[in-house]
């Protein structure tokens, strides 16, 4: 690519930029797939037919072929002339994932590089690891890439080379305001401005427990925890949670508050609630398929009080809650536009104070239906990301493979939450979820 003449492709959206500036304060990394390959005669994944599919994604997905511009703290997307697969694709002797996604999440990407913003580890294993920028694709753009992969491999074309030639006219997918509406309504943003004013003690925020403060500093030291539910127990956990009319996503909440609330502090009774978010794909309102790479997410936030129970009542309760939210939730992002021209200014102001939430989940949903009667199947699959610093203090990341489990995965930093709260919440989730199997 001539550094002389960079070509532009388009402005960063709200959301886009949202994540490309907390990433340039140092504050994010990537978001992570995972999948494991098994090829039905034993082979193992070798470099000349990984790079043959990943460059067919490449002329799938034009925004695997750009990196980041900041001008006047304005971010924009520029086209790579070229991309050395040698320099994005890393082969690893190990086959430790937790390790793997740990160190991938400890991993910002070097924007001034002339690197996408992608890269990819394989472990000795056939585990295709695929870390991206936040500010190019949401946690289902990777379940597309690993869809899309397991379909060019089966094609069994090798690459004569490394290298791959970026077409000269590509465009990329519009950003998510561009296609759906996310204009706040006027008692959303009337109650963002009052809040600024409220003393302490009237905002619902007071009374949560939220882990740790906000570090003063970006520290920034990834932690994780994999969790696995087997097929067998999935599928009568799915059952049961039909049955009372919930989803997996809302028993994963109302399990979740439960186990933390035993693990807030005792000498803490000003706590009456937890924060949590729960990620909404916007795909379905805004257009999007399946196979798209974008960011098209938003959140919903809630407070649940402090119950060391857990009801179906409230599981059922919060399906149809967050059903509700498929489309209001859209205003979540374009409250960024309050804040569009100083991002940066309104995150730093974030350091040092009480963080927002307490836990998060981002279920990527089951991923089938993609291997029955191929050469290549996947399982094993894994899904994690970052915002460490300024995000809720414990993600749960899930994702159901094609072979029917459910794999979390714990993220959170060394700042936000002690490593001993979420060795007890792993343990107390896990005791948890086979007691609603009997």
């Amino acid at each position: 690519m001539a550094a002389t003449n960079p070509k532009s492709l388009r402005a960063a959206g709200l959301l886009e930029s949202w994540h490309i500036t907390r990433h340039l304060l140092g504050m994010d990394s990537c978001v992570i797939i995972s999948a494991r390959y098994v090829c039905t005669n034993g082979s193992s994944l070798n470099k000349e037919h990984l790079f043959s599919a990943l460059q067919e994604l490449i002329d799938m997905h034009p925004i695997l072929c750009v990196m980041v511009r900041n001008e006047d703290s304005k971010p924009s997307f520029v086209k790579l002339e070229t991309i050395d697969l040698s320099s994005v694709v890393h082969f690893s002797a190990s086959n430790d994932l937790e390790a793997a996604i740990q160190r991938q999440l400890s991993t910002r990407f070097d924007t001034s590089t002339q690197l996408p913003l992608w890269r990819v580890e394989v472990l000795n294993d056939n585990t295709v690891i695929l870390a991206y920028h936040h500010g190019i694709g949401d946690g289902l753009s990777g379940v597309a890439f690993h869809r899309l992969l397991l379909l060019a491999l089966e094609e069994g074309n090798t690459a004569s080379s490394a290298e791959v030639t970026v077409p000269e006219l590509i465009s990329l997918l519009p950003p998510i305001e561009a296609v759906t509406n996310l204009r706040p309504s006027i008692f959303k943003i009337i109650s963002a401005v009052l809040s600024l004013f409220l003393p302490a003690s009237w905002k619902r925020s007071y009374y949560v427990w939220s882990a740790n403060p906000v570090s003063k500093t970006a520290d920034f030291t990834a932690r994780v925890k994999l969790m696995t539910f087997s097929p067998e127990n999935m599928a009568v956990f799915a059952k049961i949670c039909r049955s009372h009319k919930a989803t997996i996503t809302s028993a994963v909440y109302v399990l979740a508050c439960a186990v933390l609330s035993r693990l807030v502090p005792a000498h803490s009774p000003a706590y009456r609630t937890l924060c949590a978010t729960v990620a909404i794909s916007l795909r379905g309102v805004a257009g999007g398929s399946e196979d798209a790479f974008c960011d098209y997410v938003a959140a919903h936030t809630s407070y649940p009080p402090i119950h060391p129970g857990f009801q179906w009542s409230v599981a059922a309760n919060y399906a149809t809650e967050l059903q509700r939210q498929k489309s209001s939730c859209r205003e979540e992002i374009g409250m960024i536009s309050l804040v569009a021209n100083n991002i940066g200014g309104f995150m730093k102001g974030m350091l040092g104070n009480k963080r927002n939430a307490t836990f998060e989940i981002s279920n990527a949903g089951r991923v089938a239906g993609i291997s029955a009667g191929r050469q290549w199947a996947i399982e094993r699959m894994a899904f994690a990301q970052s915002d460490l610093v300024l995000g809720p203090a414990l993600k749960i990341n899930a994702i159901g493979d094609p072979t029917g489990a459910l794999n979390i995965t714990l993220t959170w930093g060394d700042a936000a939450i002690d490593k001993e709260v979420v060795e007890s919440f792993a343990t107390q989730f896990e005791e948890g979820f086979r007691a609603l199997l009997v």
